[in-house]
């Protein structure tokens, strides 16, 4: 058998045994893309402001209206948006005497919790976002807490192996790439729908693998450094940061470390030793940096400055890092790519209907063959 047959043989029955958990990633992601737009959609009362002449209360205010709101839980991360935007801030809180994480959101105009603290998942989007990324496979009983993380790096692999096999066997359709011969058998037709389509699909499904692999390879591997010995996660009993820190100060601070810098995600200490970290975005023409890549690190009991990561100042390796997140989530060029990467998620379900069909074909090809 030739190398290319090997091959075709592998792209099909990878696609047969995997085709299952594959399509609910895809599908999943395809809806996903569009979170901001369904939650305002599904929850305006929650997840959108209403338009208003107000500026922001200073994040120390904020922090205490939060602690006072929610006394049985600590801030563990905050997502905040700039002055006039129509979000509501998300801030992500730790319920005491557990290591939960569950999410609030505030209206930073007013200091009112619009809705939370709720549980991972319990939004309809947030539940697509976990059946996306771990197949509700993580904490189940018995077997690794992060299975889910593992079974989405291998079906992100696979996801790269059939996009590339898939060129490589049908590296000539390109020469015929919109011909498609209607009036063949439903085999050829199904066939020459696969090949357009695969083809069309593969450099975004691509890209959709190798970040999709890298996050869910990323994330175990933080876990596994900080507790792959047994070491349980820290459980919020105290609070870790001073309650007089001026959070506001911190956040002018970062501005002045790194000229120009839009701070966009507060970090408070949810384990001992962690600093007090202001994410940002520094300034670059690049459409393709996150909104997360730079740093400015605090002691969270004195507030003094610690240190600046400028993601502007490394090299390409940890900029081209940096673009997965824009990347996977397709959020880099406006509605037109978001469209464009929804409808790509949409694809490999016309794959796995062509490819399963044009297997089954085949197989019973050669079996009436045998027969003869």
């Amino acid at each position: 058998m030739s190398a290319r047959k090997k091959l075709h043989q592998w792209h099909g029955w990878a696609g047969i045994i995997l085709v299952v958990p594959f399509l609910v990633i895809c599908l999943t992601g395809s809806i996903i893309v569009f979170k901001k737009e369904l939650d305002a959609w599904l929850m305006p009362e929650i997840a959108t402001l209403e338009p208003t002449e107000q500026a922001r209360l200073p994040l120390t205010e904020l922090t205490a209206e939060v602690n006072e709101q929610l006394p049985n839980y600590e801030i563990g991360s905050w997502e905040i948006f700039p002055e006039g935007h129509d979000e509501a801030d998300r801030v992500f809180v730790i319920k005491k005497g557990t290591d939960e994480w569950h999410k609030a959101y505030l209206n930073p105009y007013t200091g009112e919790l619009q809705a939370g603290p709720t549980e991972s998942g319990h939004y309809l989007t947030d539940w697509l976002v976990e059946l996306h990324y771990t197949l509700l496979l993580n904490d189940l009983p018995y077997v690794d807490e992060h299975l889910g993380l593992i079974v989405s790096f291998i079906l992100a692999v696979f996801l790269v192996f059939m996009g590339i096999s898939g060129l490589i066997i049908y590296r000539k359709f390109w020469l015929r790439f919109f011909t498609l011969r209607w009036n063949q058998r439903l085999l050829v037709v199904f066939s020459d729908l696969h090949k357009m389509f695969g083809t069309f699909a593969s450099p975004v499904l691509l890209v959709l693998g190798i970040t999709g692999g890298y996050y869910s390879a990323i994330i175990y591997y933080e876990e596994w450094k900080e507790h792959g010995s047994g070491e349980q996660h820290h459980i919020m009993t105290d609070r870790l940061y001073n309650s007089e820190l001026n959070i506001d100060a911190l956040v002018a601070d970062s501005e002045q470390q790194i000229e120009g810098f839009k701070p966009t995600y507060l970090l408070f200490p949810f384990e001992p030793e962690l600093p007090f970290t202001v994410f940002g975005r520094a300034p670059t023409a690049n459409p393709l940096l996150s909104n997360y890549g730079s740093v400015s690190n605090y002691d969270p009991w004195t507030g003094e400055y610690q240190s600046t990561y400028n993601l502007n100042e490394q090299g390409v390796g940890m900029k081209t890092l940096d673009s997965f997140r824009r990347l996977h989530f397709g959020t880099f060029a406006g509605m037109p790519i978001k469209i464009l990467w929804s409808f790509v998620g949409v694809i490999p379900l016309l794959l796995a209907v062509s490819g399963t069909y044009m297997w089954l074909k085949r197989k019973s090809w050669k079996r009436r063959r045998k027969s003869r």
